[in-house]
């Protein structure tokens, strides 16, 4: 038997969360900010043209509705930054062009699009690759330094727009680095969980083949005390010929066993299994309760063990990851003649499986996928705030 965690698709749990909440502190700050680049902008009409004016704080509200909607009801997709991004750099092309003509502005004027320079960088550098976030917050201090100290940027001195740049840099370097501490974390609990998964999944599937080579050298000694007995009481030609048939019987399986490798054992029986899951999930989940029930015993392809120990694993973590602190969960392990039955239970929150996420993939690939591809069948029975029942079925005659 082979396990490879390899097999197992990456959850992504933390990083989704971290990134929801990242999102969410995000839109708020936005949200903030663009209340003070409103109030500087609006001023600013007379100067040039409003109209263009106008346009440029309509597509950044726009993107700033965009990341509030996605983050607190959405489906927190980093797309939003670019749109921020995109926005920003929009009305920076665009500003020249709404203040063309313009001889002279208001003592201490500075181009409206000064507020909302610190958002946009954060933006670009939470969607952007290490070195494209890079090279971007380059860009930005460098382009506002070289509009600050023209005309139409309000003609500020060297040293004025030498600060202005140096904030915009220390201010997005500080708080990237703080979002790339927080990703790399969830990353690492991320991994930590699959590779719990995992070896919780092979420890099951383990003991199964342990159990059963136990059954195996049970089976093979009982017999060989069986000949040695036979031949110990033997004394007439026929009871000599029994025994000498009993002990090559006895030899041969013996060396069959000898020359086995619990990795290469094709199958299990179904009571063996069940009764390892059961053993797993009781020391891995001392809070679910689990109900075994073997009305039937046939066996189990061990590649079918695997999946299903991987699946109902994924079903208990998706449940205390999601249903809710107070939920309560409930396993049923069942063999019959119907086949292999596994029934994760939770009266928690609920879901609908057509909402989530297309970067959440625990249902999708380790449950749906995994079960699927070894003939199995998955059914999923939720609704927000009706708790979530996932049914994992096997029959040796689909």
């Amino acid at each position: 038997m082979t396990t490879s965690s390899s097999a197992l698709t990456q959850s992504t749990f933390a990083s989704s969360r971290s990134e929801r909440i990242i999102g969410r502190v995000f839109s708020l700050a936005s949200i903030a900010t663009s209340i003070e680049t409103f109030l500087n902008a609006f001023p600013q009409a007379k100067h040039g043209s409003a109209i263009i004016l106008y346009l440029s704080i309509g597509l950044i509200f726009a993107a700033q509705v965009a990341a509030a909607y996605t983050f607190w009801f959405g489906s927190a997709n980093r797309n939003v930054y670019l749109l921020h991004g995109a926005a920003y750099a929009i009305s920076f092309f665009l500003y020249p062009i709404s203040v063309a003509g313009v001889l002279e502005f208001d003592p201490g004027f500075r181009p409206w699009l000064w507020w909302a320079t610190g958002t946009a960088t954060m933006a670009m550098g939470m969607y952007l690759p290490k070195w494209w976030s890079i090279a971007y917050l380059v860009f930005m201090p460098v382009s506002w330094f070289l509009l600050r100290v023209q005309t139409i940027g309000g003609s500020g001195d060297v040293g004025s727009a030498v600060i202005d740049a140096t904030y915009i840099v220390l201010f997005a370097a500080a708080v990237l680095t703080l979002i790339g501490m927080i990703r790399t974390s969830a990353l690492r609990v991320d991994k930590t969980g699959d590779e719990a998964i995992a070896f919780a999944a092979k420890r099951a599937a383990q003991e199964a083949t342990d159990l059963e080579r136990q059954k195996l050298d049970d089976l093979v000694h009982d017999q060989v005390l069986t000949t040695l007995l036979l031949a110990a009481k033997a004394k007439t030609e026929d009871e000599q010929r029994l025994a000498a048939a009993s002990a090559d019987e006895a030899i041969a399986r013996l060396e069959q066993t000898a020359g086995e490798d619990s990795d290469e054992m094709q199958e299990i029986a179904a009571s063996t299994f069940l009764e390892s899951l059961d053993k797993v999930l009781r020391r891995g989940f001392p809070e679910v309760e689990i109900v075994l029930a073997k009305e039937q015993d046939f066996a189990v392809p061990i590649k079918v063990g695997i999946a299903l120990s991987d699946a109902t694993i994924q079903a208990i973590t998706n449940s205390i990851q999601h249903a809710g602190r107070k939920a309560v969960r409930e396993v049923r392990l069942k063999a019959d003649r119907q086949g292999l039955k596994i029934i994760v239970k939770d009266n928690g929150r609920g879901f609908r499986e057509s909402k989530i996420p297309n970067n959440r993939l625990g249902v999708r690939n380790s449950i749906r996928r995994r079960v699927t591809l070894v003939g199995g069948e998955v059914r999923i029975q939720s609704e927000p705030r009706k708790g979530a029942t996932v049914v994992l079925m096997w029959s040796a005659n689909a």
